[in-house]
Parts: structure tokens; sequence; C-alpha cells
């Protein structure tokens, strides 16, 4: 089943504007944009990688379980499930099976990028999971959507 929580935003994209440049020596390399509409071409199972700062241990035992672990920039190997679904048009889905290699994103990764596997290009950034154990499917907001490819731009040179 594919929904939105209640109350969720959509179009939930952001941009940080920096006072000053990054120096090369710190950041040599930057993300892409990826072109309009680009998820709408990409075949089921399409490797993309999640980029996230969530949690990663569920501590369980007096009481709910609990997501716990350090906050540090993590990766993990996903697959593009395609197909239509009801929010298709402002979102990307994609497995959350950490079996198989695969991984997914969970509490506290909203906003971390989903890049085509092995590229720079940004396809969509963390929204949210179905469940509280991080499984099944997890969803993420396009970023090839015109009208927010058309908002980002505003910011850039």
């Amino acid at each position: 089943m594919s929904y939105l929580p209640q109350g969720f935003a959509t179009r939930d994209v952001g941009i940080i504007v920096l006072s000053e440049p990054v120096p090369t020596s710190v950041v040599s390399e930057y993300v892409q944009l990826p072109t309009a509409n680009m998820v709408d071409t990409l075949a089921n199972q399409t490797p993309v990688d999640l980029v996230g700062y969530g949690v990663q241990v569920q501590t369980r035992g007096g009481g709910p379980p609990v997501w716990t672990g350090q906050r540090v920039r993590l990766f993990a190997p996903t697959q593009l499930v395609s197909g239509n679904f009801k929010h298709g048009d402002e979102f990307i889905r994609l497995t959350a099976n950490p079996g198989q290699g695969k991984g997914g994103s969970c509490f506290g990764d909203s906003g971390g990028p989903d890049l085509l596997a092995g590229t720079d290009t940004v396809l969509a950034v963390n929204s949210y999971v179905t469940n509280g154990n991080c499984s099944g499917v997890t969803y993420s907001q396009r970023v090839d959507i015109p009208d927010v490819l058309a908002w980002i731009n505003t910011f850039l040179d």
C-alpha cells in the first residue's frame, strides 16, 4: 500500500545558502542535478545509492524498541521499485531490505541524497519509511520534477 503519512509535506526539498564558498581543498566534487523527469526513464531495480545520518541499531527490552547509534554519514546501496503507485509523481519508492547487499533509509536520514548508483546525480532526497522497523520500502521526494528543478536553479549562478 502506498500512502503519505497524514499531514506529510510534499515538495520537501531545501537549500542551504553559504555565506562563503567552500574551498576546493575541503570539497572537490559536488552533486549534479538530474534532467527533468529522469526518474520516469529508469527501469525497475535501477541501483540507487542512499546517503544519510540516521540510526543503525534497534535496542529491545524494557519497553518499546528504541533506535540508537552514532550519527555518522552512512551509505546504503538499494534499488528503485518502479511502477505506478499513488504518489509516484512526487516520490520514488526504494527497497529497504538489508538482505542481499541492499539497504534502506531510517529515522534521521531525511534530506539525505538518493544518487543514481555510481554517479553524483541526485534523483531524490530521503523522506519517509512506512514502518517502525525501517524495512520493506522507503520513499524519497523526487528532485527531477520540473517545478523543483526550477526552484533549485533560482539559487545557482
